[in-house]
């Protein structure tokens, strides 16, 4: 059984369905996947701009169909400006509440789901930005971060920061592993062991990138999370053991690593793909890490199946966080 399905499995156990909102009910890549999830804990929820925007085809795939126009916007309006503490005022919250993002995200504040989807046509930042000014981080996390899990076969492992954070600092870079190591609990990684990366394994390289992260080990390992933590390492040397053996010999890892911290954007973004296309993982996500509430956003390039393996983390997030 592969890593996907052992989530699946996990949901199952749940005492309740999982209710998954999809701001972008009208997308055929989204409809395209509601049917994979009848007779499952997890209940799809569409949301559409009008009524006529519903395929009568979909009713009977066991997804649930919220329409704005039906709704009582003036009630989310209110609720939105309550929540934002006098950063949005009563116009614009009424303008906002009938935007699917803005709608889906309410719904999830309230209750009324339990995680979100989105991304398949809108930009990033349409969706963390409701995220951001809704749901909120959660209390104590003081940055929003993302990952993927890079899964083939019974593999897995954690690739952070890949989507959000485009230049961190040494801090941000060491809350970024701190998520990452988050990120490793709610997936059950037993004895997780992650890997600071760099162009340098222990001094072999200098440069401003290479200080950043190893002022960042230092601080995560002040830190005393329950992680093995080195760095800086290079890829090779954070996946080999042999050659870990020969370019850091008094590593306290000694196999290999299963979170790995990439230093910038350019790099987490390259090097996820390039294990996605060249190595044959499944990239799972990006998953954000940090947020009250699973919100998760898409590649606009999403495939039905990005999207039903995005759905299962999301779900399975929902279902850890109730622990």
């Amino acid at each position: 059984m592969n890593v996907l399905e052992l989530i699946m499995q996990n949901i199952e156990k749940y005492q309740k369905n999982v209710r998954i909102i999809f701001p972008e009910g009208a997308s055929e890549r989204i409809q395209e996947v509601v049917p994979k999830f009848q007779n499952t804990k997890i209940t799809p929820v569409l949301v559409f701009q009008r009524r006529d925007e519903v395929p009568q085809t979909l009713l009977d795939k066991g997804a649930e169909i919220l329409v704005i126009e039906e709704q009582n916007t003036d009630e989310l309006a209110n609720f939105l400006v309550e929540i934002r503490k006098g950063k949005t005022s009563i116009a614009e919250a009424t303008r906002l509440v009938k935007q699917r993002n803005y709608f889906a995200t309410i719904w999830v504040k309230m209750g009324k789901a339990d995680g979100m989807v989105g991304g398949i046509s809108y930009d990033t930042k349409d969706i963390i930005r409701p995220a951001l000014q809704i749901i909120r981080p959660k209390a104590n996390v003081s940055l929003v971060s993302s990952f993927f899990l890079m899964v083939r076969n019974t593999e897995r492992y954690i690739f952070t920061d890949c989507a959000l954070n485009i230049n961190p600092s040494a801090e941000e870079l060491a809350d970024i592993a701190h998520l990452g190591y988050e990120a490793s609990q709610i997936f059950d990684f037993k004895d997780p062991k992650m890997a600071l990366l760099s162009y340098s394994t222990k001094g072999s390289g200098a440069g401003d990138s290479v200080d950043k992260v190893r002022t960042a080990y230092e601080i995560i390992r002040s830190r005393n999370i329950d992680c093995l933590v080195d760095g800086e390492f290079q890829f090779d040397a954070a996946w080999d053991d042999e050659i870990r053996k020969k370019k850091a010999p008094t590593s306290p890892i000694k196999s290999r690593a299963d979170i790995f911290v990439f230093p910038n954007l350019d790099a987490g973004n390259i090097g996820y793909k390039i294990a996605q296309r060249m190595g044959g993982f499944k990239a799972v996500g990006p998953i954000i890490i940090g947020l009250d509430k699973p919100v998760n956003d898409l590649s606009r390039g999403a495939t039905a199946d990005d999207i039903y393996n995005t759905v299962l983390v999301t779900a399975y997030s929902y279902v850890c966080s109730q622990k």
